[in-house]
């Protein structure tokens, strides 16, 4: 759970958050503001299910940051802390709505008691809520999902007839001749239901359904589907279209705030008939695949196109078949941080990457000759953060589904693996018992069977080819010795230096002067 404390003395707010042990009431996270207009933006960010507020502080005091929360339908359990000369009208105000008070000064054992109370009215709402949600699902469930199996037969149909169209949109009570369509895609579905809804998703989509029909059957007939990954919600209205456009943005808003969904949103702004629903469906789909990842634009790197995993494909595979998860997680982290720094990237950029690195585990699955494990990503993923971390755990499972016993690798392989991670690693640390680690050899046999393929050593290699970038590094840019020596896998410029001389029979300095054009 989540806790708001509120008040405009520090050392009220510090003392409230150091005196009681907020594990023993699955409190995790603590917010803090010192004005209720400062709690009430903190509130719509972080929707604590408890606040601690005192009555009497400036710019907006508790009353008004009280009054507010009911204005806007929060539900947080409140216990207020109040001053003697406040008392009364304080006390007859939280009895009145349901919450509990302290009169400053308070005993620790006296707020600790009210957070016991507070927290227990909240576990219990929560089981009563889930228990109905629980009920009234189970008694709907059969026929919706009965609609969204002919509805997906419909849609994926190339032709339908608009006689087809007509029959099921009155069954659902829509006009055929004259109603709206949005699409909406949940973008943080999957953290929603494993936080709040124990996984069940049932109720989860119960939940979300429950907020359409409190603010849509206002408007007039309605029904709503899932196809694929989206929520589509028909309307059958003689309101305004700017009414329209008013509840969508309600909608998505009431979602945020109840139950912590963030989504994207398609709307063809016109009224449909049948024989037109295919086409405005596939308009809003390309309207949600425009739309930023980071929802708007921020400073950054403009957006190039770029093919960030496919030329990675062989030390991917290299890292599966020498279970390198460090290496895995590594390359999608970086991949992560290069769409990060961009100052706006669009689903259809991302999904460009989804589709990319689907190839490519398909790639790697055939390759494996791995029957048992084939997960992809999946396509309209629309969050970065969840996106790298549904990466990483199908890498994960990857490596734990693979038979390494029954892998078919050759010692040649094996080494080539070895010698394309030194290419790859150059400017970090490598040793002979580093690297005998990583690909699970002897130091011994590693050293033995990478001279016999290369007719050189492992040192002697990794000083070859550092070197070689030095001595690229200083022909074609404009670095400093220091640089050069750094990029080159150098931490000391001496050191550097010595081995350069050695190696090329020249100082760098004299190099650079030699040989740049």
């Amino acid at each position: 759970m989540k806790l708001l404390i509120v008040d405009d003395e520090e050392h009220v707010r510090e003392g409230v958050e150091l005196s009681i042990d907020w594990r023993h009431y699955n409190i995790n996270k603590i917010f803090m503001a010192e004005n209720g207009l400062e709690a009430l933006e903190l509130v719509r960010q972080h929707h604590p299910e408890l606040i601690i507020c005192d009555m009497s502080m400036h710019i907006m005091d508790g009353s008004q940051f009280l009054e507010k929360l009911r204005e806007e339908g929060w539900t947080c359990k409140v216990i207020v802390l109040s001053g003697y000369q406040q008392f009364r009208y304080t006390r007859a105000t939280l009895l009145a709505n349901g919450v509990d008070y302290l009169l400053k000064p308070f005993k620790i054992s006296e707020l600790d008691k009210a957070i016991q109370k507070a927290c227990g009215q909240i576990q219990q709402e929560q089981k009563v809520w889930l228990k109905e949600l629980s009920t009234n699902f189970r008694l709907n469930e059969v026929n919706h999902l009965v609609m969204e199996q002919r509805f997906s037969r419909l849609i994926e149909e190339e032709q339908v007839s608009k006689e087809e169209l007509d029959t099921f949109l009155t069954t659902l009570g829509i006009n055929p001749d004259h109603f709206y369509a949005v699409t909406f895609l949940p973008r943080n579905k999957d953290a929603v239901v494993k936080q709040y809804y124990n996984r069940d998703e049932q109720l989860f989509n119960y939940s979300v359904k429950n907020i359409v029909k409190e603010l849509v059957e206002s408007l007039g007939s309605w029904y709503m589907l899932q196809y694929e990954e989206f929520i589509i919600v028909f309307i059958s209205s003689d309101y305004l279209l700017t009414d329209i456009e008013d509840t969508i943005h309600k909608l998505q808003d009431a979602w945020k705030r109840t139950l912590r969904l963030s989504t994207f949103s398609g709307f063809y702004k016109m009224s449909l008939t049948a024989s037109r629903f295919q086409l405005a469906l596939s308009e809003e789909k390309s309207m949600i695949l425009n739309s930023y990842v980071f929802g708007h634009m921020k400073s950054g790197r403009k957006s190039t196109a770029m093919h960030f995993f496919i030329d990675k494909e062989r030390v991917i595979l290299e890292a599966v078949l020498v279970k390198n998860k460090h290496y895995l997680y590594k390359l999608v982290d970086s991949f992560e941080m290069e769409l990060a720094s961009y100052e706006a990237v669009s689903l259809r950029e991302l999904q460009h990457y989804t589709i990319e690195i689907n190839l490519l585990l398909v790639r790697i699955y055939i390759q494996l000759n791995n029957d048992s494990f084939h997960e992809t990503m999946p396509l309209w993923l629309s969050q970065l953060e969840e996106w790298s971390s549904k990466l990483k755990q199908i890498f994960s499972d990857m490596l734990e589904s693979i038979n390494y016993s029954r892998l078919e690798i050759s010692n040649l392989q094996s080494i080539a693996s070895v010698k394309n991670y030194i290419n790859d690693h150059m400017k970090e640390e490598i040793t002979l018992a580093g690297l005998a680690e990583i690909f699970h050899f002897s130091p011994q046999y590693l050293a033995k069977k990478f001279k016999e393929e290369y007719g050189t050593t492992i040192m002697n290699y990794l000083t070859q080819i550092r070197m070689e970038r030095a001595c690229s590094l200083l022909d074609h840019t404009e670095l400093s010795i220091q640089e050069v020596a750094s990029e080159s896998g150098f931490e000391e410029l001496n050191y550097f230096g010595k081995v350069f001389k050695k190696y090329t029979g020249i100082a760098p300095s004299g190099y650079r002067k030699k040989y740049k054009m």
